[in-house]
């Protein structure tokens, strides 16, 4: 089916992404000095830091099965998987400061890429007036929403909507239809891309898209657990939707 509108997952098919070393320092000293005279040691930070991303990894593998996953609030992240055995003086400090704080480590964590190939899909997209939407799990949508700004693709997109903006994520479905409702459509009209079938393609099946494109990211990690989906296309680069998409417009 002629798509109406094209769903896009931010990682992996928007932008690559490379884990930055010593990450984990650069982000316990921006939390150190918010921790005024109720101080930890910097290391100390630093391995709470690294512990909570390794615990939020095996949370989010875990988070596929469910039929409707919600997302981790960022008070949630910064107090139980950073914080949770920090003195309460050093906890409290951190009120309010939970969403800059994952900010800081979504911006300090990796480096972000423009994938190759997304350029021509994009550009070919906003050449026919075929509306763009992105759908992705994020611990801070305000940081590939800027992202999206450096990498000059902000123009091409309609809507954006990100699980710890929206409260639930990847494959709950109810993410896919926000970013469907963005762009006036249902997502039955929409055909979505992405790059992991334990979260996206299933995550497009369950919304009911018209068609599910799967690119997969050279080297990624293999899927966790067996899911019973497979995607309609599964292409090398996303820029070869393009070659899919113009016999039909």
């Amino acid at each position: 089916m002629r798509p109406d509108g094209v769903i896009l997952d931010f990682g992996g098919v928007i932008a690559l992404s490379r884990k930055n070393a010593g990450w984990q320092q650069r982000v316990a000293e921006e939390i150190l000095a918010l921790l005024g005279d109720a101080p930890l040691p910097l290391d100390r930070i630093a391995d709470d830091l690294d512990a909570a991303d390794t615990a939020y990894s095996l949370w989010r593998d875990a988070m596929s099965r469910p039929a409707e996953p919600v997302e981790l609030s960022h008070e949630s992240y910064v107090r139980d998987f950073i914080a949770a055995d920090w003195p309460p003086a050093s906890r409290n400090r951190l009120v309010g400061h939970e969403s800059a704080i994952c900010r800081a480590i979504s911006r300090t964590q990796v480096t972000r890429t423009v994938r190759p190939g997304i350029t021509r899909l994009l550009d070919w997209c906003g050449e026919r007036s075929l509306p763009v939407a992105i759908a992705s799990n994020a611990l801070s949508g305000s940081v590939h929403r800027e992202a999206l700004d450096d990498f000059g693709f902000s123009r091409h997109i309609t809507a954006q909507v990100y699980s710890d903006e929206a409260g639930v994520r990847k494959p709950n479905p109810a993410l896919i239809h926000a970013a469907a409702a963005g762009l006036g459509l249902s997502a039955s009209r929409c055909w979505y891309v992405g790059d992991r079938i334990d979260r996206d393609v299933l995550c497009s099946r369950r919304a009911g898209v018209a068609a599910v494109i799967l690119t997969p990211v050279p080297h990624a990690p293999p899927r966790p657990f067996h899911v019973p989906v497979e995607p309609d296309h599964t292409l090398a680069k996303p820029g070869a939707l393009v070659d899919i998409l113009r016999p039909l417009f």
